[in-house]
């Protein structure tokens, strides 16, 4: 990778960790997470794929649970960014996501504080899924689309 392309995977980064740390609601059983915004570049530019599975993972460092948030939250990004290389239709990646990230945060919080985890899959995983499914109907609907191929 160029120094270039990892200074704008390092910004990328720094951006996620701030958005996910400044949103009142971005942890724990019910997330609206604004930063998921964020995590559908990697499917228009793949070389943003390392910004957002380590962004996902630092910016974890702060939540209560620490470690394994950290764990999860890397984990997601991957799952969602090995599938979203064979496929092309950016809302089922988003999908893929946001199920990825309902099923094992559910678990995550299921085993470590208690949560009901039917319910904690629709807290997590249906607002992941608006997010991120209007930053890909944004993107692809503007010329951020141009932007963020070129970048």
């Amino acid at each position: 990778m160029k120094v270039k392309d990892l200074a704008k995977n390092a910004i990328l980064i720094a951006v996620y960790i701030l958005a996910v740390n400044i949103n009142p609601i971005g942890f724990m059983a019910i997330q609206f997470r604004v930063a998921e915004a964020l995590s559908v570049i990697p499917f228009f530019n793949r070389k943003f794929v390392p910004a957002l599975i380590i962004g996902g993972a630092l910016a974890n460092l702060y939540s209560p649970l620490g470690l394994v948030d950290m764990a999860v939250g890397g984990a997601c990004a991957v799952i969602t960014y090995i599938f979203s290389k064979y496929i092309e239709n950016n809302y089922i990646n988003s999908f893929i996501f946001a199920l990825a990230s309902g099923i094992l945060v559910s678990l995550e919080l299921y085993y470590t504080a208690g949560t009901p985890y039917f319910l904690t899959v629709l807290t997590v995983g249906l607002p992941t899924l608006v997010i991120t499914c209007l930053s890909v109907y944004i993107i692809e609907h503007t010329n951020l689309k141009d932007i963020i191929k070129r970048a």
